[in-house]
């Protein structure tokens, strides 16, 4: 255990010092991650199978695509992949199954930020294998994973609340994405957008940022700081945007069909009665074949997203056809990889898809207004963004990403619209069945929001005690009272029995006169449809044993203490029975 407190600290120290801590593990895992995913394709895609795809520019590629040879080894190398990640995680940590940062969301969510400190390192294996081998997933949701499980493991060093460690792990997904896609800005608000379908976790922004920014400094500094699709060259124009919004609609019905399929092949492998651990490399020979036939699905497909862009469209007959042919395929095949039981994650799909749907209808415009869409690279990136944007909920995130991804500003309005638009239209269909709607709803935050007991309670639901004295008696006949009753103060009414306000027993011992002398007015009180948490607070505040009951100016009774417990418990036991 450390030995230093980091969690006495004040919040933006400590949040200084864990930001930059977890930025400092993230951004080193990325730079793992990335030579372990190298060494597998090296392996099993380059001198296994001779096979090569493109790579984006940002990573070094170039805007040729490569030629490919059919091998009917692909679907053995790949669910090879699969049984060999298969075997690890299922006998060491089930937690890498999948995509990954729906886990993490769990955790946040349901497991008070605590995972084991195996998680990291399995997901770093399994992932790269199952990419390395050609699988159709991606990076983000891995390093989304990593990033949350060394979070939580550098919250539980510290000892930190339940609630920091929570904190610790939203930091470590947006870390991870941020670090990956060379995006800081929209890690960072990613780590607070995507653990709900439509609130935010503002208190993670801020360490986030500084998380962020330190792993991404350290993976550009290995892999360079490149945009990882280049810089995008084309000017914006307000004439698109009618064909941008509806490329939005567009976007956002295919999600549904993107999340219906992947859901439906998740349920489907799960309810299969064989050993989990070959459910992958069945996975992995289904999506071998599918990729002797459409190669473009292997892999994250970043590099098929930037060939695309720049208009360089694998040879068809019928291009348009074809491209939205590749975008359903690789929903099929990244469903397989990932709802197989398979580590990687399911966002890169979702880019590829959305590039190749946008492809398909930016040719469309394109031959219809060739003088208003010169070039389908818009239509590219944002049905890439847009496509993972609105089944991801991360609306805001994406407007952020897109332009570090492509380092302009050409693209916001028109990812603005389109995806405003697709995340209306997908509605409750998510990637992340661990999203909750929002913090009201999440079980991390159900205690700040449940109503208490008293609130529920209404003054006239509670049976009134007849407490009260005339301003024109004498204080002798207030003090016996107080004396018999054992109290401290009463309630003064005036002869048409309006509150007046209390008479304190400390103001007239040993007094002589009337009681309107000594009372003090201002009193607070409550009325009939108060509830009895505002009696409570008064009675508190006040120091009294009562509270006065006022209608319409006149006093109606008070509740005291007793009369509060009494209430109290008969509620508490209902809700015991219930």
């Amino acid at each position: 255990m450390v030995k230093f407190s980091v969690d006495k600290l004040p919040y933006f120290e400590k949040w200084i010092i864990l930001g930059t801590l977890i930025g400092i593990a993230v951004g080193l895992f990325s730079i793992a991650f990335t030579i372990l995913l190298e060494f597998f394709q090296l392996l099993f895609i380059h001198i296994i199978l001779h096979v090569s795809y493109p790579k984006p520019l940002g990573e070094g590629g170039n805007l040729r695509i490569p030629p490919f040879h059919p091998s009917f080894l692909i679907p053995a190398i790949v669910g090879l992949g699969g049984l060999i990640a298969g075997i690890i995680i299922y006998r060491i940590s089930p937690e890498a199954a999948g995509g990954g940062v729906d886990f993490a969301i769990t955790v946040y969510h349901k497991l008070q930020g605590k995972m084991r400190k195996r998680v990291a390192f399995v997901e770093l294996f399994t992932s790269t294998i199952i990419l390395g081998s050609g699988g159709s997933a991606g990076d983000l949701g891995p390093m989304g994973l990593i990033g949350g499980s060394l979070a939580s493991t550098i919250a539980q060093l510290f000892d930190l609340t339940p609630e920091d460690m929570r904190r610790a792990v939203a930091v470590g997904i947006g870390s991870g994405v941020g670090a990956i896609f060379k995006a800081p800005i929209g890690g960072a608000l990613l780590s607070a957008e995507i653990l709900y379908r439509r609130d935010l976790e503002p208190d993670v922004i801020l360490p986030s940022m500084i998380s962020s920014a330190i792993a991404y400094s350290i993976y550009g500094s290995y892999v360079g700081f490149q945009p990882m699709f280049g810089l995008y060259p084309f000017q914006f124009s307000p004439l698109r945007l009618p064909f941008y919004a509806l490329l939005g609609v567009i976007i956002g019905l295919f999600s549904i069909l993107f999340v219906k399929i992947y859901s439906t092949i998740t349920l489907v492998f799960k309810k299969m009665k064989i050993r989990d651990e070959i459910k992958p490399a069945i996975g992995g020979v289904l999506v071998g074949l599918l990729i002797l036939i459409f190669p473009e699905v292997m892999g994250t497909g970043y590099g098929w997203d930037n060939l695309l862009e720049f208009g360089v469209i694998p040879f068809s007959s019928l291009p348009c056809i074809f491209l939205l042919l590749v975008g359903l395929v690789k929903m099929l095949a990244s469903s397989l990889t990932i709802g197989s039981g398979g580590s990687g994650g399911i966002e890169a799909p979702a880019f590829e898809i959305g590039a190749f749907i946008g492809a398909s209808y930016g040719l469309i415009v394109h031959d219809l207004f060739p003088n208003i869409v010169p070039v389908i690279a818009p239509f590219v990136i944002i049905g890439m963004l847009t496509m993972f944007g609105a089944p991801a909920k991360a609306p805001l995130s994406v407007m952020v990403i897109i332009t570090e991804m492509t380092s302009s500003l050409q693209l916001l309005p028109g990812e603005m619209i389109a995806i405003a638009l697709a995340y209306v239209i997908s509605g409750k269909y998510t990637l992340y069945p661990a999203q909750y709607p929002t913090r009201r709803d999440s079980p991390a935050h159900r205690s700040e929001y449940e109503v208490p007991i008293m609130e529920n309670i209404r003054v006239n639901e509670v049976p009134f005690t007849e407490l009260r004295i005339n301003e024109n008696e004498d204080v002798m006949n207030a003090r016996k009272l107080m004396e018999e009753d054992g109290y401290f103060s009463l309630p003064v009414v005036n002869n048409e029995g309006n509150f007046v306000g209390a008479v304190f027993y400390k103001d007239i011992a040993n007094k002589k006169g009337k009681v309107i002398e000594y009372t003090v007015r201002g009193i607070p009180y409550v009325t009939p449809s108060s509830n009895i948490e505002n009696a409570w607070e008064i009675i508190t505040r006040t120091k009294s044993r009562w509270v006065a009951v006022v209608e319409k100016g006149k006093l109606i009774g008070v509740i005291t203490l007793d009369d509060l417990f009494s209430a109290y418990e008969r509620e508490l036991k209902k809700v015991h029975k219930d």
